[in-house]
């Protein structure tokens, strides 16, 4: 997701502000034109949840957690790259606060240009509204120039062979492109997980590992599957 304008918005947004507005109201038509993509892409995005993921995400978040906890890279790594769970990721908020407590977290801030940088965050409460009402590091804060050893990737779908489809501009593909020691994780409900390899362009990167439970969570031990790569 992303509320910055491509050129054929921006164009057309020019000629009407061209033709609606003075040239000192410009300005402010383009900061309400960004405010209100932004929301229009975070209501898109509540609409699928609500209609694709009718199951008990408390129940599979929880599992979720605990299969985090109980693999040895997470449990080993002196940084961790993780995500503030939307609406319809896996809540993994207990394992932020975890790893902020323990000083290992690191969070994701977007930036121009559809990419985006890790911060090194100890206190949740520091976090801030970014773009599409997300919680994110706020921008005085430096960014984290560290190694990576692990990284927990969100994502729209995933295949048990490690390829993942995220929600369409490439932030995390770009940003893992740039480092390609770090072990990428995907974290999702079981939903998310296709049954069949999922098609991915050369620029998708692919997963080391998937945590999703296959059917019922509570019957099952929580683990962290190795994707058949």
């Amino acid at each position: 997701m992303n509320a910055d304008l491509g050129f054929s918005e921006f164009t057309l947004l020019l000629l009407l502000a061209l033709l609606l507005f003075s040239p000192r109201d410009l300005g402010k038509a383009l900061a309400k034109f960004k405010y209100y993509k932004g929301k229009f892409y975070r209501m898109k995005f509540d609409l699928e949840d609500a209609m694709l993921y009718n199951f008990d995400k408390d129940a599979e978040s929880a599992w979720i957690v605990e299969a985090v906890r109980r693999f040895d890279l997470y449990r080993s790594a002196p940084k961790v790259a993780a995500f503030y769970p939307l609406a319809g990721e896996p809540d993994i908020c207990p394992l932020l606060k975890e790893l902020a407590k323990e000083g290992r977290l690191l969070l994701p801030r977007t930036l121009e240009n559809f990419q985006m940088e890790f911060v090194e965050i100890h206190r949740m409460e520091d976090l801030v509204e970014g773009r599409f009402h997300v919680h994110e590091p706020p921008r005085y804060l430096p960014a984290y120039q560290g190694e990576i050893p692990l990284a927990l990737v969100p994502g729209v779908e995933f295949s048990r062979n490690g390829n993942r489809h995220g929600h369409g501009k490439g932030y995390y593909d770009r940003f893992l492109a740039q480092h390609p020691e770090t072990v990428k994780c995907g974290v999702a409900f079981s939903v998310q997980v296709s049954a069949k390899p999922l098609e991915c362009k050369p620029h998708d990167i692919p997963m080391n590992y998937i945590v999703a439970s296959k059917n019922d969570p509570s019957k099952e031990i929580p683990h962290v599957e190795k994707a058949t790569v």
